[in-house]
């Protein structure tokens, strides 16, 4: 039987380079996303975000969607994908302009898309594609900035904006995989974005907050204060870092040291001399020690909490101690990382709790973060969108006081 599209689903895919996550849910009565449903696929064809094989990761993304749509008994049509990779840049561009030759006038909304427009320009690479965009702070006639300069009077206007951006053609190659899987792409955002939506607060990103969000390959570090995103870092550190020195130390395949990493791994020193696990090898079972595991694991350990700390302190202009740590992704249940954590950065450090997902419990639900908080924005994306267009619709009376006010405040 055919299935038909539906278009009021909102469809979420997390692309990593271990495995996508796909969510999808359709607004109840009171506008929220429930139920939430998740499918999960094994990642093939990419590798820190960058494509190897795009006919591979295309049938992956393809069997992902189908698992879903039999599900659903519906056809997907549009979805909201989340990356993450090397190629993500973040970087600060300043900009600035006159708002009159002579005297002072009030800033508007126009003079505000203006300067922000002239950032991006100013901070993109050619190559590069904006993902996301966050103001600082706008200073007028070089005073202390603010977030909201409507309605100010001044006579030069400046920003310094946030950018995070990424490789034109790493993400156009991803899109196409989804494309050719018989999909339209309607947004790409940056998982770690993403994945705050799913477990930070508003009240958290305001007071501030450090979110770590630690992948297979790479772990994202995004810094909020006063609602906006500070910073955006991304780290050559993953699971699967362990993953590799079990394996070489174990000497047993990626897969076997993945699940000895999830189930006998643990950091700390006051793991009993005893405590042993069993490892199954080509011809039999060897005992190993958990006190080797943690010793040989350590130094990449503390090799990746000195690159956050590195990460985390660089900003001299911001104080941190009172700012705390929320960790997801699968090392994040790493039984002794976190107390770890926190004693060598001197910050609180929690595992992030997802919540969204029925029956699954927040904590379990974290590993599904992205995907989650990629659906919320999608949904507001799309509601955006629609109010957008409404108000494009506005009478032609109304469209005409606007053009003239802008007018006269570009000359006057």
């Amino acid at each position: 039987m055919k299935k038909n599209i539906n278009k009021n689903i909102f469809y979420a895919l997390d692309i990593g380079s271990r495995k996508m996550t796909l969510a999808a849910a359709a607004p109840n009565d009171s506008g929220a996303l429930s139920p939430v449903l998740i499918e999960t696929q094994k990642s093939v064809g990419i590798f820190k975000g960058v494509v190897n094989d795009l006919a591979s990761l295309s049938d992956a993304v393809s069997q992902l969607f189908k698992k879903m749509e039999t599900r659903l008994g519906a056809k997907a049509s549009h979805v909201a994908l989340s990356i993450n990779g090397n190629y993500i840049n973040a970087r600060h561009s300043q900009a600035a302009v006159a708002l009159s030759d002579r005297g002072t006038r009030s800033i508007t909304r126009r003079d505000i898309e203006k300067l922000n427009a002239q950032a991006r320009t100013l901070g993109l690479e050619l190559d590069e594609q904006l993902l996301h965009e966050y103001p600082q702070g706008y200073s007028i006639d070089r005073h202390n900035k603010t977030l909201n300069p409507m309605g100010l009077h001044g006579r030069r206007f400046e920003v310094d904006m946030l950018l995070v951006c990424a490789n034109t053609g790493y993400v156009e190659n991803i899109a196409r995989a989804v494309e050719q899987a018989g999909l339209d792409v309607a947004n790409v955002v940056f998982s770690g974005v993403a994945a705050s939506e799913a477990v930070l607060s508003d009240e958290k990103k305001e007071k501030g907050v450090i979110l770590v969000d630690i992948g297979d390959a790479l772990t994202s570090v995004l810094i909020f204060k006063d609602g906006v995103v500070r910073k955006v870092s991304v780290l050559s550190f993953g699971g699967k870092n362990l993953s590799e020195i079990i394996a070489n130390y174990c000497s047993v395949p990626l897969e076997t040291a993945d699940n000895i990493k999830e189930t006998s791994l643990e950091v700390g020193h006051d793991i009993p001399e005893t405590e042993e696990v069993m490892i199954k090898t080509e011809y039999a079972y060897k005992p190993v020690k958990k006190q080797d595991l943690s010793r040989v694991c350590q130094p990449e350990i503390d090799r990746f909490i000195a690159m956050l700390r590195g990460t985390i302190f660089e900003s001299k202009d911001m104080n941190f101690s009172a700012m705390p740590v929320v960790v997801i992704g699968g090392l994040s249940q790493l039984e002794g990382l976190l107390e770890k954590m926190e004693r060598d950065l001197g910050l609180s450090v929690n595992m992030g709790l997802a919540k969204g997902l029925g029956d699954i419990s927040p904590t379990k639900a974290s590993a599904y973060a992205s995907a989650l908080g990629l659906l919320y924005l999608r949904k507001d994306y799309h509601l955006g969108a629609a109010l957008k267009l409404r108000c494009q619709g506005k009478n032609k009376l109304a469209r005409a006081l606007d053009y003239v006010t802008n007018l006269y405040q570009d000359y006057f």
